[in-house]
């Protein structure tokens, strides 16, 4: 299963390595492609991740990782 998301205030290798490091912690995650060119973060996943719940984690490590949107489911 692939989900994309859309975080407008990615901009730099810091926040790359955030995103990658919460993501590494969700063992339902296999793979995970974040593009600062396109702000977006690419996902490959099992079907049983919360993503409610990733989320909830990327979006506490501050304003700049709020979602703007979901892609795909």
């Amino acid at each position: 299963m692939q989900t994309v998301v859309s975080i407008p205030g990615i901009h730099c290798p810091s926040c790359v390595a955030m995103i990658r490091e919460i993501s590494g912690e969700f063992s339902e995650i296999q793979t995970v492609d974040v593009d600062m060119a396109t702000k977006t973060v690419t996902l490959t996943h099992t079907n049983t991740l919360d993503i409610q719940q990733w989320k909830r984690e990327i979006e506490s490590l501050g304003e700049n990782y709020k979602m703007a949107s979901s892609v795909s489911p």
